[in-house]
């Protein structure tokens, strides 16, 4: 069942290899949606990747170039982009920081997010890999040599 949902102090964020995420709405408690705030620096984001629920992003500040199936495009400040579920995609920060308010339609987004909080690469890299797939979460990495 919906309920409203209403929040008073953001929380604090979580690190994601780098990126500052902060989970403003998250879980059961937002469906059929939950939104991010995502900050970072330049040359941040992450590597191509793929999960089933949708994806959109609100760029606030700075410039983004994001990939969808193969096709980059730079989003500045006060552009958005909408990823529909099953697509590869990435984004990556070219400006010097930048900052996006971003939802998807499912809450493991989020529940990733908190699950790989302060893991480091490549040191955790395995142990990420391992927490992505148990969220929905693929990401498109070269395997290492046996």
């Amino acid at each position: 069942m919906r309920t409203v949902h209403v929040i008073e102090h953001s929380p604090a964020p979580v690190n994601v290899v780098g990126e500052a995420i902060t989970i403003l709405a998250g879980g059961d408690l937002s469906k059929p949606f939950e939104m991010h705030i995502q900050e970072g620096v330049q040359g941040g984001g992450p590597p191509l990747h793929f999960h089933p629920w949708d994806e959109a992003f609100y760029v606030v500040d700075g410039q983004v170039e994001v990939t969808v199936a193969g096709k980059s495009t730079t989003v500045s400040a006060g552009g958005y982009v909408h990823i529909p579920g099953g697509s590869i995609h990435a984004y990556k920060n070219i400006s010097p920081t930048a900052k996006m308010i971003g939802v998807v339609s499912d809450p493991r987004g989020g529940q990733f997010f908190a699950a790989v909080d302060r893991l480091r690469v490549p040191e955790d890299l395995p142990r990420i890999l391992e927490i992505a797939e148990a969220h929905g979460v693929i990401f498109l990495v070269p395997k290492p040599p046996c």
